[in-house]
């Protein structure tokens, strides 16, 4: 919520400054102080989240069938670094692109169209894979193929455009790129 108010208003700042904004801004609408190092210890979080069981087979399979993978994320360049080392991926990477590079939050077309660019790839032919729809809305307005991540069989949002293609796991999504 506060990525696409700071794109509207053009107030931009690190993703990772906007959620320590956040939490200050939740904190004291609940009479709750914490020290520096409690909030600093809640926001490291961020580095270390929890990795879905088919994201490092799935994006094997993925770049083993001769797909580059890219990562695309509000997150800040440091923070985006310290995800891919955790969840044990950075093999199977070719980069990762911040937000922070064009100063405007997903799901600006912007941002799409920068990532698109920097992988050197029409972007009509870019599938970007999220499952925030929000994201995968933000990535087909910019004109990539969007691909919905359901984990869950949650229903699609009624008022958007329907995905390019829904999968539950990594794995799905090769199998639906090498039919």
């Amino acid at each position: 919520m506060y990525t696409m108010v700071s794109n509207e208003i053009g107030a931009y700042q690190p993703f990772y400054e906007m959620n320590r904004d956040a939490l200050a801004h939740a904190l004291a609408t609940h009479d709750v102080e914490l020290d520096d190092a409690t909030v600093d210890d809640i926001l490291s979080t961020y580095h270390e989240l929890r990795v879905f069981d088919d994201v490092r087979d799935g994006l094997a399979e993925i770049t083993d069938a001769g797909y580059d993978v890219y990562v695309l994320s509000n997150g800040n360049p440091e923070m985006l670094q310290s995800m891919v080392e955790h969840a044990q991926i950075t093999d199977l990477i070719a980069d990762t692109i911040s937000a922070d590079e064009i100063q405007t939050f997903k799901p600006a077309v912007e941002l799409y169209q920068h990532a698109a660019a920097r992988t050197g790839t029409p972007i009509g032919e870019v599938a970007h894979v999220s499952g925030p729809s929000f994201d995968v809305q933000g990535a087909m307005n910019a004109g990539m193929q969007g691909v919905w991540l359901n984990r869950n069989d949650a229903p699609w949002d009624a008022f958007a455009p329907v995905p390019s293609l829904t999968i539950s796991s990594f794995h799905d999504l090769v199998t639906q790129l090498i039919q």
